[in-house]
C-alpha cells in the first residue's frame, strides 16, 4: 500500500468491506488514520467493520472518536445507537438515536430503531407514536406495521394488534416473526387453536399453506 494516497486507500477499505474482508479493511483503515488521524470517514467505517466483527465495544469507540471530530456526523450517531440497541443498552441508544434525529427529525432509520428501544423499555405509547410516524411516511413498512402491532399487544389491546399483525402478513405471508407475534396476541385472547396455526406457520413457514391461504385468526 506505499505510496497510496488517502482517497485510494479509502476506496480499497471500501471494497475490502464490500466483500467482507474486515480484518483487511481495518488493515487499510489505520493506514488512513495514520495519514491522517482526524478521517472521521475513516474512523466510521472501522467502527462498522468492529461490528460486524462482533467486536461492539471496539466499534464504538470508533464511532466515538468520530463523533469527538464532528458531532454533526448523522450516519455515526445511528451507526452508534444501532449497536448499543444490538447489546441492548437501550437507554443509550436512544441517547444516540435522539442525536440523530435532532439533525434530521424525518431520518427514518433512526425514528424506527429508537422506536424498537422504546418497545424493549416498555414505552409503548411513545413507541406507537414512532411507528406511527413511520407508517404515515411508509405505508407498507412491514417492521413499523409489526412493531406497532407489538407495542398494543403489550399494552393489552390484542384485537387492535391483529389488525397490524394481519397487514404485514398480507404483505409477506412466511414473515415467521410476525406469525409468531400474531400467535402471541391470539393466545392473550384466548384463541388458542388459532395461535397453534400460526406457530405451525413459524416452524414451517413454507409448509402450512392452508393456514397462510385461510389467514389464521383473521377476522371476516
Amino acid at each position: 500500500m506505499s505510496g497510496m494516497d488517502t482517497p485510494a486507500l479509502l476506496e480499497k477499505a471500501r471494497h475490502q468491506m464490500k466483500v467482507g474482508r474486515y480484518d483487511d479493511a481495518i488493515a487499510v483503515y489505520d493506514k488512513v488514520l495514520e495519514i491522517e488521524s482526524t478521517n472521521t470517514e475513516a474512523l466510521e467505517n472501522k467502527g462498522k467493520c468492529y461490528y460486524y466483527l462482533g467486536r461492539h465495544e471496539a466499534a464504538l469507540a470508533c464511532y466515538d472518536k468520530a463523533l469527538a471530530i464532528d458531532n454533526t456526523l448523522i450516519t455515526c450517531w445511528f451507526e452508534k445507537g444501532y449497536t448499543l440497541r444490538k447489546i441492548r443498552r437501550y437507554e443509550e441508544a436512544i441517547t444516540s438515536f435522539d442525536a440523530a434525529l435532532k439533525i434530521d427529525p424525518d431520518y427514518a432509520f433512526a425514528i424506527a430503531n429508537k422506536a424498537y428501544c422504546l418497545n424493549e423499555l416498555g414505552r409503548y405509547e411513545e413507541a406507537v407514536a414512532l411507528f406511527d410516524k413511520i407508517l404515515i411516511a411508509s405505508p407498507m413498512n412491514i417492521r413499523a406495521m409489526t412493531g406497532k402491532g407489538i407495542a398494543l399487544r403489550e399494552m393489552g389491546k390484542n384485537e387492535e394488534a391483529l389488525i397490524f399483525f394481519n397487514k404485514a402478513i398480507d404483505l409477506n405471508s412466511i414473515n415467521a416473526f410476525v406469525w409468531y407475534n400474531k400467535a402471541i396476541a391470539l393466545r392473550n385472547l384466548g384463541r388458542t387453536h388459532e395461535a397453534d396455526e400460526c406457530m405451525r406457520i413459524v416452524n414451517f413457514p413454507r409448509g402450512s399453506l392452508s393456514a397462510v391461504t385461510n389467514h389464521v385468526g383473521r377476522e371476516h
